[in-house]
This record gives structure tokens, C-alpha cells and sequence, in this order.
């Protein structure tokens, strides 16, 4: 069994950016490339979450794994499709990125995966006062409690949290610049980017 499992998180509709983010680019790579690079320093397989309507174009674009939320699940966001992720592999770590990091690198990936420990359920980043639920890694014996939320609607990852042992992982346990976690929801925000 691989320890440790890659997922991009690619299946929001990106409704505020207007056009799906995953197929930005950013010095010349997809954003999702950028996450796949990222995760490829730490894992061997990666699986990428998909929107269905952009599973072509996906597919068109990466020899990666694209996969689609568990058909029960779709459109319950991130936790549908980290449970997707572990029903799909056998993995015992599932490490998250969400495809909107343009300025993710793979030395915080990297630095972040050194934390994966048996005693915690996940390790999740909070550099700088800031959870970032989604740039974590999840054990899979978090597998039945996210199905159980989900089963229940609560799709909030907080809810996830509150039962589970977290440990968060901040600027004092590994540095990297406050920009690395920034995350891109508009064309403004883009345009600071690529500016």
C-alpha cells in the first residue's frame, strides 16, 4: 500500500473567477499543473478532482488520474471529494491541494508531509492565523466520519475537524512566504498575479 495518495481539488465551479481556475495560467503552466507539481515531490499517485463538465478537458490536457465525486456526493464539495479520493485508492495519507495556489511549491509540500504522524487524523496548515483546510494531509480512518457528514449534509470541513485530532502545522513549525497560501477567487486577484 502507497503511504501517501495526491489530490487536486478541481471540481468548485469557480463562479467568482468566471471561468473554470484550474485552466488559468501562471508562468506558462496550468494552475492545476502547478498543483500536480507541487504534490509529484511527495506522492506518487495523484487524482484530480473534477468538475463533470471539465473531465474532457481534463483529460485532453494531463495523463493524471481525473476522477469525478462519488455519485451519492456530487456537488458537496471538498469532502465528497477527498472520501472520493480514499474509495478510490488505498493510500493510507491523502494529501489535499486545492488547484487556485498558483504560488504552492513543492519544498512546502514537501516540509508539510514530514508532519503525516499515526497519532493525528490530519495535519492541516495555518501559517500566519490562516486554516487552510484544504493544503492538508487526511488519514484515512477519517474516511467513515466524512461519510457520516456527508450522509448528514454538513459538508463544512470545521465539522470534520471537531471530530478528528488535528495538528496544525504554522510559520513556527516550517516557513514559507505568507504569498505560497494565497489563494485565487477573482480576476482581480489574478491580475495581481500575473502583474
Amino acid at each position: 500500500m502507497n503511504k501517501m495518495a495526491g489530490m487536486v481539488l478541481a471540481g468548485g465551479r469557480s463562479r467568482r473567477f468566471g471561468s473554470p481556475k484550474a485552466f488559468a495560467k501562471f508562468n506558462g503552466k496550468y494552475f492545476f499543473e502547478i498543483a500536480v507539481e507541487t504534490l509529484r515531490a511527495v506522492v506518487e499517485d495523484i487524482y484530480i478532482v473534477s468538475h463533470p463538465s471539465l473531465i474532457d478537458c481534463f483529460r485532453q490536457k494531463t495523463a493524471e488520474k481525473v476522477i469525478m465525486d462519488d455519485e451519492r456526493y456530487r456537488g458537496q464539495g471538498p469532502l465528497a471529494g477527498i472520501y472520493t479520493v480514499m474509495k478510490e485508492c488505498e493510500a493510507e495519507w491523502i494529501f489535499v491541494l486545492p488547484c487556485d495556489m498558483p504560488y504552492m511549491r513543492p519544498e512546502a509540500a514537501a516540509k508539510l508531509a514530514k508532519y503525516a504522524n499515526e497519532k493525528f487524523d490530519a495535519i492541516i496548515c495555518a501559517h500566519f492565523g490562516r486554516i487552510q483546510p484544504l493544503v492538508g494531509i487526511y488519514h484515512r480512518r477519517t474516511c467513515k466520519q466524512i461519510e457520516k457528514l456527508l450522509q448528514a449534509q454538513d459538508n463544512r470541513m470545521k465539522s470534520l475537524f471537531r471530530h478528528c485530532h488535528v495538528h496544525y502545522v504554522n510559520e513556527q513549525d516550517f516557513w514559507e512566504d505568507e504569498i505560497v497560501f494565497r489563494n485565487v477567487n477573482t480576476p482581480n486577484e489574478f491580475d495581481d498575479i500575473v502583474t
